[in-house]
């Protein structure tokens, strides 16, 4: 079954979930949630996007976040790639961190703003906090104004209740904290993809900038598959076989080569996760360029490099003696 399109726009605002994995935790100490932070304070200049509200839980984190440019998948995608390689690094670990594509419920801001916010902040309340009030990695605490913080936007939403700060912060206290019955439940439905009503709805689909996102796999996903479809097609054992080589053989060229034009993974991202110095990606992507102008070469390994496909092992196990040669590896120095 395909995956639902995302709706992207510019001046979009967006309430996005992301998951652990296999329920394993995506903070294993507060240096973790300090680069989180640190990243994603990185990518909302880089982007020029608008935060909201924030809360890092052990296993997801919720971020209420506003677009201009309409590109709300390239954020999350810097933003899950960077940090994921950060924590394989530090915790010698491979493979994904997060749970699949992030979940994202697009927000009619003019109606809906101060209460998602709401939900946000409540939902570390649900998690066993038991200082709720005084749990640090939440942007609650900024907008109570017992934490500084340039990261999060509090004005749009202070603004709704009330003249002087002081008031704006007592009010808004209140109206996370002291609520009846189901007053902090998620406004709308939780299995919508849109918070806000008819009308918001048909605003957003008559946006001259109304874009669907594309689905893509997420880069660093697509490059652990290219990793294992090449040591597949290759000959290779195992994955690890492939990383840690350190003889530049034709096998770990081409994986290179296949990432830096199939993904948007800088060169630093993709030399993390084959463990070599970005100048050497950078010297297999040139050696694989000049190699496919020589006409041998080309006609052997041209359905491997092409942009959509890999060879089958079976047929790599067909090829004539030297072409194995060739692509073992034992034809490149």
């Amino acid at each position: 079954m395909a995956r639902p399109l995302r709706v992207q726009f510019e001046g979009a605002l967006y309430h996005l979930v992301v998951r652990a994995n296999n329920r394993q935790p995506l903070f294993r100490d507060h240096q973790d949630r300090r680069r989180y932070l640190g990243l994603l304070s990185r990518y909302r200049g880089q982007f020029g996007c608008k935060l909201y509200a924030y809360v890092l839980l052990n296993r997801h984190v919720h971020l209420l976040m506003e677009t201009p440019r309409a590109n709300v998948s390239k954020v999350m995608q810097c933003l899950g790639t960077s940090y994921t390689l950060y924590f394989n690094r530090r915790h010698k670990r491979r493979g994904t961190l997060f749970e699949g594509r992030y979940q994202s419920r697009l927000v009619d801001k003019d109606n809906y703003l101060l209460e998602v916010t709401r939900y946000i902040h409540r939902s570390h309340f649900q998690a066993g906090v038991k200082k709720k009030r005084d749990y640090p990695w939440s942007s609650y605490l900024i907008y109570l104004g017992r934490k500084i913080s340039d990261l999060v936007e509090t004005e749009p939403v202070l603004s709704q209740l009330g003249r002087g700060i002081r008031t704006q912060r007592r009010r808004y206290r209140d109206f996370v904290e002291k609520v009846d019955g189901n007053g902090y439940s998620y406004p709308g439905t939780m299995g919508s993809q849109i918070v806000g009503s008819r009308s918001f709805l048909e605003r957003v689909q008559s946006q001259p900038g109304h874009q669907p996102d594309d689905g893509e796999e997420p880069p660093l996903r697509k490059a652990e598959r290219i990793l294992r479809e090449v040591n597949l097609s290759l000959g290779a054992n195992e994955i690890g076989d492939l990383r840690e080589r350190r003889r530049r053989t034709l096998v770990r060229h081409v994986a290179m080569y296949l990432i830096r034009h199939q993904t948007t993974l800088p060169l630093r991202s993709i030399g993390e996760l084959l463990g070599v110095k970005a100048a050497a990606v950078a010297h297999a992507v040139g050696k694989i360029e000049q190699l496919l102008q020589r006409e041998d070469f080309s006609k052997r390994l041209k359905h491997l490099l092409q942009a959509d496909s890999l060879l089958s092992s079976e047929k790599v196990r067909n090829y004539p003696s030297e072409q194995r040669e060739l692509v073992d590896g034992t034809a490149l120095t």
